[in-house]
């Protein structure tokens, strides 16, 4: 069972990258939490028109088989799982009313750029015109250490391809909150020095 699981979650794979050459191939611009906040990106922002965001991710809360955790209870787990699963969902759906809720008030988002580190009121001006955006989850781990829950989890994007998300929730009357999350993409080694170098440029 586990390996037809594992055929059909690659061939899964396998059809998105090819949706996402297609995407590209037609020049298609799905902007994501990892642009710079400008004026001129803002403009670009509230005329996004995105097919990713019309997707509804599949129900993630059953990811016993990509997802591990040490020192967390049962019940915690539950939560934490769900609750970063309605993350991702939220932004999917460009439901800003629960995305935002998932996060505590004074939570940083860091994206890509080396100018996006966000507190909520930025962050929530730049998400608001948006369509929204798509990372899928492909697997995950979760660590806590006394009140607070690490996390950092490999994603898919249709638009970008592997992406990571790192971070931390914190413990508050309403449940786990997010205090942290930091979305990046990772660099092969063997491409890291001409990546590293389109930057310096």
């Amino acid at each position: 069972m586990q390996s037809i699981i594992h055929r059909l979650g690659f061939i899964a794979m396998l059809v998105t990258t090819a949706a996402a050459f297609d995407l590209h191939a037609t020049g298609a611009n799905d902007l994501s939490p990892d642009q710079t906040q400008t004026e001129p990106k803002n403009a670009a922002v509230s005329q996004q028109v995105s097919s990713e965001s019309q997707a509804v991710i599949k129900d993630l809360n059953n990811v016993a088989d990509i997802e591990d955790s040490q020192g967390l209870s049962a019940e915690d787990r539950q939560e934490v799982s769900a609750l970063l699963n309605k993350l991702h969902e939220s932004a999917t759906a460009a439901d800003w009313s629960t995305y935002f809720s998932l996060y505590h008030p004074q939570a940083v988002f860091i994206g890509t750029d080396d100018s996006e580190r966000w507190n909520m009121v930025e962050f929530e001006r730049y998400a608001k015109p948006t369509k929204g955006w798509r990372y899928e989850l492909q697997s995950r781990h979760l660590l806590q250490i006394d009140d607070t829950i690490l996390f950092d989890e490999q994603l898919f994007s249709p638009a970008y391809g592997v992406s990571r998300g790192t971070g931390a929730l914190v413990h508050t009357e309403q449940g786990w909150k997010i205090a942290q999350y930091h979305l990046s993409f990772p660099i092969p080694n063997e491409k890291a020095k001409r990546i590293t170098s389109l930057i310096m440029q």
